[in-house]
């Protein structure tokens, strides 16, 4: 059975180290590196739901997309919700490792995925990395076929398995060259425009974004943060499967989008 230094090994591998942003805190973050790993679970957010979950199936690895300890820690007791969580992962010999935006990054990462799933074809990184070919922030494509943002919004959504999804745009307008950036990265819409993308497609947004979008004439479609990176941990986990005989791994089935719609 493998250790997890060489799970994150292969996730290194896979999110090179040198794609993480400066701010961002990746990597193997708590737990033995020596450790054996017979269970791992992947998800988007480590919340105490998750870590239950965990628990209870006995997996010595959770591999999430955003990462604990995001900004820094001066204390863990059971003071606070994140020290609890934390202490209970390290009391059940949990590890956690997190790639986030190198993931978002990488040539096979969550934005890469997102633009092959839109049919895009010609994709290449909106912000590319100085250091490593094909990777880079964001990525901008071209559809084999002009069609309808309303057709477009169809696809969008099937991808993303959103229960639904804002846009800024006629209905009958063309879309044809589209820039996406997952997660919260409206700031990328500069970057869209810039190219001369008609459409971008983004997990938030605020309502100056959409103004600003209006006023460029550009397509803003806002697919909701948690739809727009979920499906790429899904994927991950049946990747980690396959690369290692003999080890379980499952998307987390306790973690749900935080937000919900009055009807």
């Amino acid at each position: 059975m493998p250790i997890v230094s060489e799970v994150c090994g292969f996730l290194d591998q896979l999110a090179p180290k040198d794609l993480a942003e400066d701010w961002d805190n990746t990597g193997l973050l708590i737990g033995r590196a020596d450790a054996d790993v017979t269970r791992i679970l992947t998800c988007l957010t480590l919340t105490p739901d998750v870590a239950t979950e965990a628990l209870k199936q006995g997996a010595q690895l959770i591999v999430s997309h955003h990462p604990v300890m995001f900004r820094g820690v001066k204390t863990i007791s059971d003071q606070n919700s994140e020290g609890r969580l934390l202490l209970g992962l390290i009391q059940g010999d949990v590890a956690v490792y997190s790639a986030h935006t190198r993931f978002d990054s990488a040539q096979q990462g969550v934005n890469q995925q997102l633009a092959e799933g839109f049919g895009l074809c010609r994709i290449v990184p909106m912000r590319p990395s100085e250091s490593l070919p094909e990777t880079g922030s964001g990525r901008s494509g071209w559809l084999p076929s002009p069609r309808s943002l309303k057709e477009f919004l169809g696809v969008v959504r099937g991808v993303c398995n959103a229960e639904y999804i804002e846009y800024c745009g006629e209905e009958d307008a063309t879309v044809d060259h589209v820039g996406v950036a997952c997660g919260s990265a409206a700031e990328f819409l500069d970057d869209a425009i810039a190219t001369g993308c008609d459409t971008f497609v983004t997990g938030e947004a605020r309502f100056h974004s959409a103004l600003e979008a209006q006023a460029a004439g550009v397509n803003l479609i806002v697919m909701g943060h948690y739809s727009s990176e979920r499906p790429a941990m899904e994927r991950l986990a049946h990747t980690l499967e396959a690369s290692f005989a003999g080890v379980e791994v499952r998307a987390s089935m306790n973690e749900q989008d935080p937000f919900r719609l009055s009807h």
